[in-house]
């Protein structure tokens, strides 16, 4: 056999049809994916609530963006194009000529196929006296008969015509490389040369440095590398943070900067138009001195931040836009401030490390900044059509939080808020449903054991905790309260309604007699008996509570806990005080994503041991949206449990957030 060979399209014919094959290739899912579609409007549920919040939410999700219709006409020009240039490949590749005759000594003859042997030779005299070049013929079509007569009369060449198709023999194997030959000619072969070299030496290497290069800058979650450093320095620096030191410290968060976030808008109206809001802003507090408080983007972003929790009206529609995009950035930057404070607060050895305080005060933004509320303002306020000049009456009718306000009667509701119209009652009763009621149920075992359910000295001890979530208002008893009628509550509110007794202006005002077997004068101060468990649970929890969310801060307490109520620990359970214990769980909710929580029985074995296919699996986190007018994004609702010591106030676990809980979540 002869030796391969390698040869390069010398017309560029093949080169066609590889061309065409690989565009088609490209070109059929491309199609499918970029077919232009008409805007439409976004499909939006109208059953939720009617507050205006919620409509101008609805009509930003339903609107057609403006930018829909010119990508919707790009996408059809780009695609007409390369069809366009397919059509024309195709038309090329159908107007070449193709040559690939088989070699058929017969057909060159003029014989038929199977020819006698006489008649070959009586052929081969005939074209002889015709084809010779001593006679005037062709001498290349002589020596294609001649060749033809002698593959069919010598028994060497006719074998070998009938084994290789060729009376010489096998022929050399030729290979051809389906590009044209000018490619490695010498007039082009060194440009074609320097574009290999400068796309996959040059360019290419660029684009991955460049990718590199802003990547490197983000953490796993997406938050700036030097975000995280300052909120480690702040942390060390000020282990104790109350709640404005710490939306201090997050408005100098480096994704509100122009210089690390392209996002960032800065205008020379600025400076005139964030100074006066600073001066509605009561909490905002003296100008910093630290870095970087006191540059403009901090200050502008600080403001914005303040404005938004004290719902201010703000001058222009620019800094409408800024502040929804601050906002927006705020939760992932709480997060990732949660999880520095936790790491600090066990790997990290520090001469002062971050307090419990700084941690619940961190759990607290959440909610707040979803409802767009302060921690010292109700709860209620977070229910739609509820004013500020609603809250007293309220609070003298002993209706201080929304699970008060579920728990009532639903004709004492009503007449407590007789001020609204039928269909603003309507949108407050929608959200008391959809706010949740938590019950919470532990139990502590000593996995990959027979008997769990003892722990001994030394044993490794989980902690489980089952989450149970049902509706803030029960529809059911609202039905059946609706149905029964209206009972008589005239005693109840006059009770409720009852004055304080007043000192009439000639009595002297009473001492209080001190104590027996004590003596007279001033008494000492009594310290206050370390909360239980579940006391600095609630107490932990209502104070997030108070910085609004659906269910902010709504605790449950275990059934030993002989001071349980009804109510599965709700907000209303602020005071009250349990039994002693040295650890406590605490829940509190951060009303964001969520998710579909998953069967028990399938998820644990038999000791309670997790498989490592149900960590795996990924659940929907979009389960319970909550009312959230003033937040510019659709939330949904977020859980964080924690164990903390009781008499040393100290975090015993990481801060685990859950985000899949539905129904019931162990």
């Amino acid at each position: 056999m002869g030796r391969a060979q390698f040869e390069y399209d010398e017309v560029g014919n093949t080169f066609y049809y590889v061309v065409i094959s690989f565009y088609a290739v490209i070109l059929v899912p491309l199609t499918y994916i970029l077919w232009p579609s008409p805007p439409h409007e976004n499909a939006v549920d109208e059953s939720g609530c009617q507050c205006n919040g919620c409509k101008v939410k609805r009509d930003r999700k339903r609107a057609i963006k403006p930018w829909e219709y010119t990508k919707q006409g790009l996408k059809a020009l780009v695609l007409l194009i390369l069809w366009a240039a397919f059509v024309y490949i195709s038309f090329k590749v159908s107007q070449i000529e193709h040559i690939n005759e088989e070699y058929d000594p017969y057909k060159i003859l003029g014989l038929d196929t199977g020819a006698e042997p006489n008649e070959i030779k009586k052929k081969y005299r005939e074209l002889t006296k015709t084809h010779h070049p001593d006679r005037g013929g062709n001498e290349q079509q002589f020596d294609l008969i001649a060749k033809a007569y002698q593959a069919l009369t010598n028994d060497e060449s006719r074998e070998n015509w009938e084994k290789y198709g060729n009376p010489d023999g096998p022929k050399a194997m030729t290979f051809g490389i389906a590009l044209p030959k000018w490619i490695v000619s010498d007039q082009y072969g060194g440009w074609v040369l320097a574009l290999y070299v400068g796309v996959f030496m040059i360019i290419l290497p660029i684009f991955v440095g460049i990718w590199w290069q802003r990547s490197m800058k983000y953490s796993a979650d997406k938050v700036l590398i030097e975000t995280t450093r300052a909120f480690y320095h702040f942390l060390t620096k000020t282990p104790s943070m109350n709640i404005i030191r710490a939306l201090t410290v997050i408005s100098g968060a480096y994704e509100f900067c122009k210089k690390f976030n392209a996002e960032i808008i800065e205008r020379d109206s600025d400076e005139f138009e964030v100074k006066p809001l600073m001066k509605e802003c009561r909490q905002l507090g003296d100008a910093k001195k630290e870095a970087p408080f006191f540059l403009p983007w901090s200050i502008k972003a600080r403001t914005l931040l303040h404005a938004y929790l004290t719902r201010l009206p703000l001058p222009s529609e620019r800094l409408e836009q800024d502040q929804k995009y601050y906002v927006t950035r705020v939760l992932s930057l709480v997060e990732e401030f949660i999880r520095m404070h936790v790491q600090v607060y066990h790997h990290i050895p520090v001469q002062r490390p971050p307090t419990l305080e700084t941690l619940e005060n961190l759990l607290k933004f959440p909610p707040m900044f979803v409802q767009a509320l302060w921690p010292q303002n109700s709860s209620i306020l977070q229910l739609p059509h509820i004013q500020d000049n609603n809250i007293p009456f309220l609070r003298r009718k002993r209706v201080f939080t929304c699970a008060d306000l579920a728990a009532l009667d639903e004709h004492r509701r009503r007449n407590l808020l007789n001020t609204l119209e039928e269909n603003e009652y309507e949108d407050v009763i929608k959200v008391l449903q959809k706010m949740p009621k938590l019950e919470i149920e532990t139990r502590i075992e000593v996995q990959g054991e027979d008997d769990k359910d003892q722990v001994t000295s030394g044993s490794l001890v989980t902690l489980k905790v089952t989450l149970k979530r049902t509706p803030l208002l029960d529809c059911q008893k609202r039905a059946a309260e609706i149905a029964e009628g209206p009972k008589i509550v005239e005693k109840e509110e006059k009770e409720d309604e009852e004055p304080v007794k007043q000192r009439k202006p000639w009595e002297k005002q009473q001492k209080k007699k001190p104590k027996a077997g004590k003596k007279g004068g001033k008494q000492p101060t009594k310290k206050r008996a370390p909360a239980s468990a579940a006391s600095t649970v609630a107490t932990t929890a209502q104070a997030a509570a108070e910085a609004a969310g659906p269910s902010n801060g709504i605790v449950a307490r275990p059934p030993r806990d002989e001071n349980n109520d009804e109510s599965g620990g709700s907000e209303s359970e602020t005071n009250e005080t349990d039994t002693e214990s040295d650890e406590v769980a605490s829940v509190v909710n951060e009303v964001t994503s969520n998710q579909e929580s998953s069967d028990e029985d399938d998820d644990l074995w038999e000791d309670g041991m997790a498989r490592k296919e149900a960590l795996l699996e990924k659940e929907p986190t979009d389960n319970h949206e909550v009312h959230a007018p003033y937040y510019p994004l659709d939330k949904f609702e977020w859980w964080y449990l924690y164990l903390i010591e009781k008499k040393s106030r100290r975090l015993q676990t990481y801060v685990i957030p859950c985000k899949t809980l539905k129904d019931t979540k162990t």
